[in-house]
């Protein structure tokens, strides 16, 4: 709500109940009625049974697919670095990727051994290559042979730290 409608809901003192009407929200008793008609699932075994059918159905679709090392960078590029505003790749982290039958093996490092961000990054590593269509796993192994050092960086990423 903007200041202009807050300020003249309070000059033209709007109830809730006005407002609710003028905005046709639906009323306790409605939605309370509307959860009542949705079929629920009987047992978490059955929920997760129709999430592995969909699961399988995407996947299925998907098999056609081929996971390449170009599709995996791309992915990545949307990684950043917490503590630097630069992606994992264009930082120099991955040192390797690893494709077979669709089973992913990244090898990457970080920018220092005690990095508070490391689980993130790499967690959020793991997520985005899993969404690729015909990746079936993600491994995340952390490698710190040869450690990271700026010259690893691309020129687009030391340039914006205006290193060069």
């Amino acid at each position: 709500m903007g200041i202009g409608n807050m300020i003249s809901r309070l000059l033209n003192n709007e109830s809730k109940a006005e407002k609710d009407e003028r905005l046709n929200l639906t009323t306790e008793k409605e939605a309370s009625s509307a959860l009542k008609e949705t079929p629920l699932e009987n047992s978490v075994d059955e929920v997760i049974t129709k999430q592995e059918e969909a699961g399988n159905k995407q996947s299925s679709s998907d098999a056609g697919g081929k996971v390449t090392e170009e599709k995996i960078l791309e992915v990545l590029s949307e990684v950043y670095d917490p503590e630097i505003p630069i992606d994992i790749v264009n930082l120099g982290l991955i040192y390797g990727i690893d494709i077979e039958e669709g089973k992913v093996l990244i090898s990457m490092t970080m920018t220092a051994p005690g990095c508070p961000a490391s689980t993130q990054i790499a967690g959020e590593s793991k997520l985005v290559v899993a969404e690729i269509p015909g990746v079936q796993s993600v491994d995340i192994e952390i490698v710190w042979d040869p450690p990271w050092d700026p010259s690893k960086m691309s020129e687009e990423a030391q340039q914006s730290m205006g290193m060069i």
